[in-house]
């Protein structure tokens, strides 16, 4: 094939013939954005971002589309490039009604992100909660006390009739309180330290946060605090009701487990110098608050009984000593929260009356209303639009009462609330014995001329308001190494944004000691419904059912007299659940993955360059797995194409043209009126959050932990990536793996995971004891099975493996059934009493990957949509995309197949069917004498037996009327040299297998690359059950029992004697004779898969002793006397062979119950019994490798004769009872939509 010689980006490179540009740039490493292009699909060129400069073109030319022509000069990235790419995104952004983040998280000054850890507490996740509100915010337990709650204002629940929004605050604070008295509250791992040491002036929200987050990054950091103990303002200035020590204390101890130091009495500008500090460290950041209250500003101000607020808050604290207020008056100055702290405590202080004097309205007070209503509950009265003018004193200069003037509402001031106007000629008198003013709070920065004295560099400066001047991009102050944050910059402000702060200071300073540029963080693009339109309350109306918020329990008011915590917490987790109910979700979930935001970020676009209409449409719920949100869509048409091209269920299509072009399902309102097969396709392909997994829990915009693992459904064998956190799973998706290299999964992967987060899984042995199952631990329960098989003769025993196992554990259930009990009773209720066609097909299975090659596709009775949905991505993508036949054979009166195929052959028997072909053949001498001779044995027997058949019978009871018909499609497939039929090993007998195994060899095309049979099995693992030996008669690496060189071999490496023997109708026998005393079950469900219950239900009942190891309480497993915990794959580790006879290997991640995986649990059976074993899955496997050396190389393929259908499926869904599970939820999923 001559190469193509192009030039990109003045590289020269060279291409093939055909190749893309994007795909050429791509295999080099060159990177071109776009939101249409899907590699699995063909190109579309409607975004326009992937374009390119083509030297000597016209215009910009799509990269995803363009076919390279020798002599090609391509620029990806110019000023022109970019410009256009940037126009397209604003293009699109201009449609695009949609929230990024939820308001809360935009609101939080500190960014904490609430969607995500509201999610996480849904799901019991208390100590992933607290991390996550870690990353941006230390003091979780703090402020989900104390908090001002401005997320609260942002909740659109408020806008609906429930008149108040989700309990934020105490959700925070219930996660919090559970990671802190939990055995192992949450604590970040500890990086390598860089050499670099801080210095932090004050303990207070900042200084902790700031030390906290610097931390984190491997700064050594010293805070150095004025006062006897940490905290600042939050120790000394909020009272113990309503923020403990004791929880300031927990969260201080978080911040010095990193490596943290507080040094307390330590004042900086007076025992502590800046130039010691400059000496020693490498930077400083100053975190000193606004802790120097101010009074009232009127006449008489300084008369005895008249103190600042924050004085008498601080003043209580440092002596421990409370003011005795018993019997006197207290007139408190104020509307924000400090003047909520010192009414509240001044009750608990004795007083006989206590006003809250406030110059506005309660509407407009700034402090938390839940503080207004719990002092109003204490008794604190309220003077509203009033003023004091003049403090009124005895003759002693004493405090005797304050005069106050009448206040009415002007114009709105800069704050945005209506400024108060004094009514003349109101003043009003007030007797009181103590006014504390809360009004307001300075700067306090007497080490000002101490830092300028000694700084090398630069000054420290402040504003006229006395705050400490810094960028406030970085709070990088004058002097370059030092750095302030919190009230100290700002006046005075909340917790919450001390600690925003914090971080911002936190991060200059790292970019100083890292020697990076001192420079802002780039803010993110976030899309906003806001920059668009308004969100109103009757946008909401009726999307949303009416749930009241779960209120926080509380002392009872006569029992508040002391200073102990008032609010007490949410009670229980259901209280806690109930209130994340109430979050909207309002955030996109694919906030992290977006390729649009991503896209948007990345070239400056910006979503109201442009104005006009755009789409604000309702999304759409209603199917069970997938959420369709048109206000998200970009009009990309990857889902309808890859809906069409790989589904082949068309059912999402583009509708109407121009700006009212949006995509709906094909045939009606709901995916769920069309031939949607919920494979998932449009999911993964979706470069925004147009298309969504519909969760049964609370869905988030979280960062996951991912875990590559294989789907342990069917037998195609894909590598999927758990999306999880802390071993949560919340989505699945594909990874490009040997089978599945461009990442297809199906339903089954994709939307049956949810199983791994039910808490009912076994998670201890369990033992049967008067009827009920109690727990054991694990030695007793391995000891009573080994006991059981001591007791019993050889005989007696059977062991049965489930075909989801992994090769190593099945091999371990042979060898304990072989070596271990001494009985060849081993095998597998999927596969019992169907003969061994299966076994003889699944030996010559063309491999998936060959379904490219091939020239005609024949479904033998095979939907792969319903079992094995992948191959059938490739099969419709081949007729889609490459006009590849496809034909459908099927017994059904009516399939979902008919659409994806273009032909339907309907016939009575595939047994009839496909031995009349190979009639057909012989009688006209039609095979492949040569393939036949150098391939294949038992041809003439095999010949005679068949001719000796009337083809005329044979034919009737195919079904088919037509022998013209019939005769085309031998024709047709006999000469086709591509030619592959695949089947589902469920819809098909043994001996159809056989049939189809002969025909294949009559017409030459078994074995060969591109054609032949594609046996769809039901199970992960099904072939492994044929090469581990789980099979009676067949020993590991499907070598015959009575193969002597294959039996000594093996008997030699287990150290035996001899191999016992069995064959399946042995098995089956035992069973319905009831000789079988012990039953050892490993991962299948017999009674709840079982086709005739009753005879099932006889053999658990007549054996002496069953025992189950299984995820679930099965219907099998509620009838043993002992059940095992099964462990997953991703607990397990081991490999799978596909049914291609592809060998994955996939990795352990997490610890399975009890930390005892299957695999361990039958080598400490064996250890009991005398076996020897290795004592990993790595040396297991070199185990089995050393047994399967022996395996010689397949003879010649073997014609077979058989005498009549056998169809005996005795269990349904691979006998597993996760396959029996999501069959039956996906099917109650949809019957609950009607």
């Amino acid at each position: 094939m001559e190469q193509i010689n192009i030039i990109i980006n003045e590289k020269t490179l060279t291409g093939n013939p055909g190749e893309t540009i994007m795909e050429l740039a791509g295999r080099n490493g060159i990177k071109i954005p776009s939101l249409c292009h899907d590699r699995r699909l063909v190109p579309f060129s409607s975004c326009y971002v992937c374009v390119v400069e083509v030297e000597g073109g016209r215009g910009l030319q799509p990269a995803c589309s363009t076919r390279i022509t020798e002599g090609m000069v391509i620029s990806t990235d110019s000023p022109k490039v970019q410009k256009s790419r940037k126009t397209s995104l604003d293009l699109l952004l201009s449609n695009h009604y949609a929230d990024c983040l939820a308001p809360c998280t935009q609101t939080c000054p500190a960014g904490v992100d609430v969607q995500g850890y509201i999610s996480l507490i849904e799901k019991g996740l208390y100590s992933e909660a607290v991390a996550l509100i870690r990353e941006v915010n230390p003091l979780t337990a703090i402020c989900g006390r104390v908090c001002v709650r401005p997320c609260e204002v942002a909740c659109r629940r408020n806008l609906l009739d429930e008149g108040s929004a989700v309990g934020i605050d105490y959700l925070k604070r219930f996660a919090s309180d559970r990671d802190m008295g939990s055995p192992s509250p949450w604590m970040p791992d500890i990086p390598e330290p860089t050499g670099k040491k801080v210095a932090i002036i004050g303990a207070g929200p900042g200084g902790l946060s700031a030390a906290w987050f610097l931390q984190r990054k491997g700064h050594k950091c010293d805070i150095y605090e004025a006062n006897p103990h940490p905290g600042g303002w939050l120790r000394y200035g909020i009272p113990e009701y309503r923020l403990p020590n004791d929880i300031i204390q927990k969260e201080v101890d978080a911040i010095t487990g990193l490596g943290a130091e507080i040094f307390v009495n330590r004042r900086f500008g007076a025992d502590l110098s800046y130039g010691e500090i400059r000496d020693k460290y490498d930077a400083l950041i100053i975190t000193i608050g606004s802790q120097r209250g101010t009074l009232l500003g009127c006449r008489g101000e300084e008369a005895e009984g008249v103190f600042s607020g924050i004085d008498f808050l601080r003043n209580m604290e440092m002596t421990g000593q409370r003011y005795d207020f018993t019997g006197k008056k207290v007139a408190v100055v104020g509307g924000g929260n400090t003047a909520m702290d010192c009414c509240r405590t001044s009750v608990r202080c004795g007083a006989e009356k206590v006003y809250v004097i406030y110059r506005r309205t309660e509407k407009e007070m700034p402090a938390n209303p839940i503080e207004i209503h719990e002092s109003k509950v204490e008794g604190v009265e309220y003077m509203f639009l009033s003023n004091p003018v003049s403090v009124n004193k005895n003759d002693d200069g004493v405090v005797r009462s304050v005069t106050c003037i009448r206040m009415k509402q002007g114009e709105p001031d800069d704050s945005g609330r209506r400024r108060p106007v004094p009514v003349k000629g109101s003043e009003f008198e007030v007797e009181v014995d103590y006014i504390l003013a809360a009004i307001g709070q300075k700067t306090d920065v007497d080490f000002l001329e101490d830092v300028n004295s000694h700084a090398a560099e630069g000054k420290l400066e402040v504003n006229r308001w006395g705050d400490i001047v810094a960028d406030p991009g970085t709070l990088q102050t004058g002097i370059h190494s030092v750095f302030a944050a919190g009230d100290g910059v700002t006046g005075p402000a909340t917790i919450i944004e001390a600690v925003a702060q914090a971080r911002t200071a936190a991060t200059g300073c790292h970019q100083y000691l890292t020697g990076l540029p001192v420079e802002p963080v780039k803010p993110e693009f976030l899309s906003r419904k806001e920059n668009m339109k308004e969100v109103t309350a009757g946008m909401l109306e009726n999307r949303y059912i009416k749930q009241q918020r779960q209120e926080m329990p509380v002392l009872p008011a006569d029992k508040r007299n002391n200073f102990d915590e008032v609010e007490l917490g949410y009670e229980s987790d259901e209280v806690a659940l109930r209130e994340t109910a109430r979050c909207m979700e309002c955030g996109c979930t694919e906030l992290y993955a977006c390729e649009l935001r991503r896209l948007s970020d990345e070239y400056g676009a910006g979503q109201n360059i442009y104005g006009g209409s755009f789409r604000d449409d309702e999304p759409d719920y209603s199917h069970p797995y997938i959420e369709l949100d048109n206000n998200k869509c970009i009009l990309c048409a990857r889902c309808v194409r890859i809906c069409n091209e790989l589904a082949g269920a068309n059912a999402l299509g583009l509708v109407q043209r121009g700006f009212s072009t949006y995509v709906a399902p094909a045939l009606g309102n709901s995916l769920t009126d069309t031939r949607c097969d919920s494979c998932g396709l449009c999911i993964s392909t979706c470069p925004t959050g147009a298309i969504t997994e519909n969760v049964p829990f609370k869905p988030s915009p979280l960062k996951w932990d991912t875990v590559r693992t294989i789907c342990n459904y069917c037998s195609v064998g894909c590598k999927i990536i758990l999306h999880h956190r802390s071993g949560f799973v919340m989505r699945v998706t594909g990874a490009r793996g040997e089978v599945n290299d461009d990442g297809n999964i199906c339903r089954y992967a994709m939307f049956g995971y949810r199983y791994i987060n039910d808490s009912s899984r076994i998670k201890t042995p369990l033992l049967r004891e008067n009827g009920r199952f109690i727990p054991v631990s694990f030695e007793k329960a391995i000891s009573l099975a080994a006991q059981k098989i001591r007791e019993s003769s050889p005989g007696e025993s059977a062991f049965f493996g489930g075909a989801r196992l992994s090769n190593e554990e099945l091999y371990l259930i042979q060898k304990l059934a072989r070596a271990g009990a001494g009985t060849g009773n081993t095998g597998s209720f999927h596969y019992l009493g169907r003969g061994t066609g299966y076994r003889y097909a699944a030996d010559v299975a063309t491999p998936i990957d060959q379904l490219d090659g091939a020239s005609r596709i024949y479904l033998l009775g095979a939907d792969p949509g319903a079992g094995n949905p992948v191959p059938g991505f490739t099969v419709n993508r081949l007729r889609k995309v490459k006009g590849v036949p496809v034909e459908f054979i099927t017994t059904q009166s009516s399939s979902p197949m008919e659409y994806k195929v273009d032909r339907v052959w309907r016939i009575a028997s595939y047994y009839h069917f496909v031995k009349a072909l190979s009639h057909y053949y012989l009688d006209r001498g039609m095979e492949n004498r040569l393939y036949i001779n150098d391939n294949c044995t038992g041809f003439d027997k095999y010949r005679e037996e068949l001719l000796s058949e009337d083809f005329a019978d044979i034919f009737r009871e195919t079904g088919l009327s037509s022998i013209d018909s019939f005769e085309e499609f031998a024709q047709t497939y006999n000469k086709e040299t591509n030619a592959i039929i695949i089947f589902q090993e469920c819809e098909v007998s043994d001996a159809v297998c056989l049939e189809l195994l002969n025909l294949a060899m009559i017409t030459g095309k078994l074995g060969k690359i591109s054609m032949g049979l594609l046996a769809l099995k039901e199970k992960n693992n099904s072939q492994g059950l044929f090469d581990m030996g789980v099979f009676p008669g067949i020993l590991p690496g499907s070598a015959g029992q009575f193969s002597s060189e294959a039996e000594a071999h093996i008997a030699g490496i287990w150290g035996l004697d001899r191999i016992p023997g069995a064959r399946e109708n042995d098995l089956i026998r035992m069973l319905d004779s009831g000789a079988l005393k012990n039953l050892f079950i490993f991962g299948e469900d017999p009674l709840g898969c079982a086709v005739d219950r009753n005879r099932t239900g006889k053999w658990l009942s007549s054996a002496g002793f069953t025992m189950v190891q299984d995820y679930f309480m099965s219907e099998t497993a509620e009838m043993a006397d002992l059940v095992l915990p099964a462990s997953l794959p991703a607990e397990t580790g081991g490999t799978y062979s596909n049914t291609g006879k592809v060998i994955q290997q996939f990795e352990k991640f997490f610890d399975p119950p009890g930390k005892y995986p299957g695999w361990m649990q039958l080598i400490s059976l064996m250890d009991h019994l005398g076996i020897k074993n290795g004592r990993s899955p790595e040396e297991i496997r070199n185990e089995i490798f050393s047994v399967l050396s022996c395996c010689r190389a397949p003879g010649p393929y073997q014609l077979r004769t058989t005498n009549g259908d056998n169809a005996n499926l005795m269990f349904s869904h691979g006998c597993d009872y996760l396959v029996k599970r999501f069959d039956k939820e996906y099917k109650d999923a949809f019957r609950n939509q009607v």
